[in-house]
């Protein structure tokens, strides 16, 4: 190993290249895979050693790194938490671009922390928002020490002091008892939200059997859930399903009646949650840094990570912006007056957006079946198997 080929590993590792493209990268410098005189393994080792450095003097080169962010960048913010031996316990940082996204979009957020990203074992905990163009934004990070109400609380507090006091108005996390004390302690006035999509997965997951076993469960159990659009429906609904179904005694059916107003969507229809239901956000910039840096990078192998995600983020946004000033639908579904005010009003993400819903209400049928009172409605395609899937409101 020359100290060329040294010298180039220690770069690619800098910017978290794995070690099976560093032998491709080698091996294309040196001729071809048989002219590489060492081994996956070689490489694996002296990668190890170079971790090993950094880690000596990581938090030190990690503040050293914040510092100089902050001459370029006043705006940009980061607050450590240390324990009684001054170490490390969190670590929270936001930069300029991501606190005007929050002046801007920070209605709503997304938290998670499913995500352990580096070799100190510290949760990633993105802070995600949705922009004016329906695309994911970062508003901040954090790494914690564990997941207890105390390193919460610590971390929505600094959350908002980076954000000049700002509390949002929608939050949606994953179940976390811990966490959900937190938000409403700290984010007292915002209405909190559990994600609906892994509620309903631990559902299927636990209840196998009985799906299987009763034909049009599932189909109702989806109808109900998706498609109630009052709270009245969706509980009359949901009893009449446990009765018919036998699933009195269901232990989890039973818990998800008795947390319903935690994420069923007709509970949260007067509130801002932007096309979303889930923590799928959080999970997707999770995703992003799972490609990208693993339990074996140090603190600042992530922190240069975080300040990729972050340009293309923006770089991503700048796009959207000028495709939408500079384009303009060709042709509208319908060509309703509507949709040609829409095409004023909207950007070109939002009023795609638009255009799904204005097609999904061709999909309906309906009659009136009380004098200016009430109607029934229906989907038109689909032959009715199913009397829920009838659906009787009064105006």
């Amino acid at each position: 190993m020359t100290d060329m080929e040294k010298g180039l590993i220690r770069m690619l590792n800098d910017n978290n290249i794995s070690t099976r493209q560093m032998v491709s990268i080698l091996s294309y410098l040196r001729g071809g895979p048989t002219a590489l005189p060492m081994k996956k393994k070689d490489i694996n080792n002296f990668r190890t050693k170079i971790n090993r450095d950094i880690k000596a003097s990581n938090m030190t080169k990690v503040l050293d790194y914040f510092r100089k962010r902050q001459t370029k960048d006043p705006s940009f913010f980061y607050k450590l938490d240390l324990d009684e031996e001054r170490r490390v316990r969190n670590l929270f940082l936001v930069d300029g671009c991501s606190i005007e996204y929050y002046k801007e979009y920070g209605e709503y957020i997304s938290f998670d922390t499913t995500f352990m990203t580096n070799k100190y074992n510290l949760p990633f905990s993105p802070f995600v928002g949705i922009t004016g163009h329906a695309q994911s934004c970062l508003f901040s990070c954090a790494f914690l020490h564990d997941e207890t109400i105390e390193t919460f609380l610590w971390v929505f507090e600094t959350f908002l002091e980076a954000m000049g006091g700002k509390h949002p108005v929608t939050v949606i996390n994953d179940q976390d008892k811990a966490m959900k004390s937190a938000i409403q302690l700290v984010f007292s006035n915002a209405t909190h939200r559990n994600c609906l999509f892994h509620i309903k997965s631990k559902c299927y997951n636990r209840n196998t059997k009985v799906f299987s076993q009763h034909e049009g469960l599932y189909e109702d159990f989806e109808d109900i859930i998706n498609n109630s659009l009052t709270i009245e429906e969706f509980e009359t609904l949901w009893v009449k399903m446990i009765e018919d179904k036998n699933l009195q005694n269901n232990k989890y059916m039973t818990k998800m009646w008795q947390t319903r107003h935690r994420f069923i969507p007709v509970y949260f229809k007067h509130d801002f949650f932007p096309f979303i239901q889930t923590t799928s956000r959080s999970e997707s910039i999770n995703s992003r840094m799972n490609d990208n840096v693993g339990p074996t990078y140090s603190m600042m192998g992530f922190i240069r990570e975080y300040d990729c995600v972050i340009e293309a983020i923006n770089k991503n946004e700048r796009l959207e912006e000028s495709y939408s000033n500079q384009k303009t639908p060709k042709e509208f579904i319908f060509g309703y007056t509507i949709e040609q005010q829409a095409t004023e009003l909207y950007n070109r993400n939002i009023f795609r957006k638009f255009q799904v819903q204005l097609k999904a209400t061709a999909r309906l049928s309906y009659k009136e079946t009380e004098e200016g009172k009430t109607f029934e409605v229906w989907p038109k395609s689909n032959q009715i198997h199913n009397v829920h899937r009838i659906r009787r409101y009064t105006v």
